[in-house]
């Protein structure tokens, strides 16, 4: 309750509607003193201004605000009613006296309490937010912790193969493994927004890897404008979309192929895109509605709504291209 009133600016918290409605009716009262009218308008004003301004000092406690508002209310129909009373150069019959108190009560009540409830109303909107972004968090950590084992116990594997087979790839994977949890231990189980730099980081430590992993059937390219690191990017935006890349268009295809990373902003977007040279896109390739898709769809729309979006289609290279479009702040 005194949330919402501090956010509807209640208390006169925006003097200029107060002072540019005294000096109107400073004004008119020149030309329309004598009009029933401009006594009437004038106690709806100086009540809904009292009213206002007892609110405004009740705000500042919950307990006060709760108990505080109808008497708040009633004193200012009253004082307002009182001074159209004082006003009045005509006599008014009890029965109009009733009816103006009525009036004045009714006025205040509906300027109070229309704002109110859309105060109310935007308050619960925010916390369902709030709820969303909570939950969406925990689902991200989620995803992190079956994502996170699964990748190193494979990568550990080969490894260990490699260490086995007295491999050449066995240091340089060790290196990419350690690069990779050093960027990622102590940041990855945050659910705070990273960056695009950071991002890039993860996903180039991941491409080192597969890279040890797949030989000489993977490439890769990281094509981002440094001036781009700093931007804000929630996590696991890009990697999802790599992983994508390598599971249904590299390692399907005999010869294997490259995976480019691109980022460019304009127009107050930021446009994310994953190309990879591999298996071209098909009807029967599930990757435009895989789980990890379709989680990165969930947040974008949780998190930007229709300002976000992912799209997954073949260029005219006849390369699989996915496309992340972010909204910039």
């Amino acid at each position: 309750m005194t949330q919402a009133l501090k956010e509807e600016g209640v208390g006169w918290q925006r003097p200029a509607p107060l002072l540019i409605g005294a000096a109107l009716f400073a004004l008119a009262a020149i030309f329309l003193r004598e009009q029933a009218a401009w006594a009437l308008s004038l106690g709806l004003w100086l009540g809904h201004a009292v009213t206002d301004g007892l609110c405004g000092l009740l705000a500042r406690s919950r307990r006060a605000a709760l108990l505080g508002l109808p008497p708040a209310l009633l004193v200012g129909a009253a004082l307002g009613w009182a001074a159209e009373q004082a006003l009045m150069l005509d006599a008014m019959t009890v029965a109009e006296r009733f009816t103006r108190a009525w009036l004045h009560l009714g006025f205040g009540a509906a300027l109070l309490g229309l704002p109110l409830l859309q105060g109310l109303r935007r308050l619960r909107a925010l916390r369902r937010v709030e709820q969303d972004r909570a939950r969406l968090r925990a689902e991200l950590q989620m995803l992190q912790a079956q994502i996170e084992p699964h990748f190193l116990f494979n990568t550990l594997a080969t490894l260990r193969s490699f260490v086995r087979q007295g491999s050449e790839r066995a240091l340089p994977l060790l290196d990419a493994v350690s690069g990779l949890l050093e960027t990622t231990l102590e940041r990855v189980r945050q659910a705070e927004d990273s960056t695009l730099g950071q991002e890039c980081q993860i996903v180039e430590h991941y491409l080192a890897i597969m890279a040890l992993r797949l030989g000489e059937r993977l490439s890769y390219r990281v094509e981002v404008d440094p001036e781009l690191h700093t931007r804000p990017l929630p996590p696991l935006m890009l990697q999802p979309l790599v992983e994508n890349a390598i599971q249904h268009g590299i390692e399907p295809s005999e010869s294997g192929g490259q995976v480019l990373l691109q980022a460019e902003q304009a127009n107050g977007e930021l446009r994310l895109k994953v190309i990879n040279s591999g298996c071209a896109l098909s009807t029967d390739t599930p990757a435009g509605h895989g789980l990890a898709l379709v989680n990165l769809r969930q947040r974008l729309q949780a998190l930007h709504g229709g300002r976000a979006g992912l799209s997954l289609a073949t260029n005219a290279a006849g390369q699989t291209e996915a496309t992340l479009i972010l909204p910039m702040p």
